[in-house]
């Protein structure tokens, strides 16, 4: 009889597009929970609240929230109170669809008045944004960008053309950020120079690198302040080369909850990616958010809480959590600017 994991081990069968069969079968050997704590002593050090001083004037700037297209585990006044209570500096609440700056007013304004009673202590600043899987409008981001609170454009997710193009249906079609002869389109084009103008950030969305490298160079000409969305899930998986490259060109990259927090999303992934993706790159480029929101996650603070002990647990310290998780956002988003 065919030993099919045997065979696909010893072939170099990938599961994705970077794990490997044999990986998968050491993450998932009986022994590797007594591994993990025996050949890492930092894991030992990890205790109830550490994460606590990092989490105060900390930024989550990538969570979803309801209301929205879907169902969510919280909706934004939730949310925004856990954040208010672990001390947090900010939140970005992302639509992949709509203008969410508008619910986040509101959230602010509730907020507020929950500081000004003393029901809280700590006012968290709400965020939102507009998405754009509609396509490449700019009137829509010039008509987003008079709301309130509006400090993110979230480029195309699951409507992109390199998002088809990478899940290998490229037959689907989708909305294109750049020309078959590699172009970055005038009407995103003109959307970068907006998202400068008003001092915004821009998410890159679900695209593959084929787009994602002119978009990076047109970044870096305009003065955009970008980040790569969650670049090491499966969706829109990059590798550790290409992230380099889109990174040396001044943008940020995504080291978010999910995959490093395994889930029923996606059960089969390699948390040590996210260590040495890190490690390999720099904290200085990196941004850490929470990507939560889904019904089967973790609520997007605990989620965060997790993160940070997790980093920790794996040799990241304190002050490079600190650049990924308030210093790199609050610039992304222009906070101090």
């Amino acid at each position: 009889m065919c030993d099919f994991a045997a065979d696909a081990e010893a072939a170099g069968i990938l599961v994705g597009r970077t794990l490997t069969v044999e990986r998968v079968r050491q993450l998932n050997a009986k022994d590797y929970f007594y591994q993990m704590l025996k050949d890492n002593p930092e894991m030992l050090k990890i205790y109830p609240g550490i994460e606590d001083e990092l989490l105060e004037n900390a930024i989550d700037c990538h969570i979803h929230a309801y209301p929205d297209f879907v169902h969510r585990s919280q909706d934004m006044i939730e949310i925004a109170i856990d954040a208010s209570r672990a001390g947090m500096r900010a939140l970005a609440f992302k639509d992949h669809w709509n203008v969410s700056a508008n619910a986040c007013y509101v959230v602010q304004r509730h907020i507020d008045h929950l500081v000004e009673t003393g029901e809280l202590e700590n006012r968290v600043e709400v965020y939102g944004g507009c998405g754009m899987c509609y396509g490449m409008n700019p009137e829509y981001v010039r008509i987003a960008l008079q709301y309130p609170n509006a400090k993110m454009i979230w480029f195309p997710t699951f409507t992109s053309f390199g998002f088809w193009r990478s899940a290998g249906h490229p037959e689907k079609g989708g909305v294109r950020l750049v020309s078959e002869e590699g172009e970055v389109l005038p009407e995103v084009v003109e959307i970068m120079r907006m998202a400068v103008e008003n001092k915004v950030g821009i998410g890159f969305g679900h695209t593959d690198f084929e787009e994602l490298l002119p978009l990076c160079k047109k970044a870096k000409e305009l003065g955009v302040r970008a980040t790569l969305d969650h670049p090491l899930l499966e969706l829109n998986k990059l590798l550790l080369d290409e992230m380099k490259e889109l990174a040396d060109l001044g943008v940020y990259v995504g080291t978010y909850c999910q995959p490093m927090i395994p889930s029923l999303y996606q059960p089969i992934a390699d948390p040590m990616e996210t260590v040495k993706t890190i490690a390999e790159i720099g904290p200085e480029r990196c941004i850490i958010g929470s990507d939560f929101g889904q019904v089967l996650h973790l609520n997007a603070v605990d989620g965060m809480r997790v993160f940070i002990r997790a980093l920790l647990g794996f040799g990241i310290t304190k002050d490079q959590i600190s650049i990924m998780l308030k210093d790199n956002p609050a610039k992304l988003m222009w906070l101090d600017d």
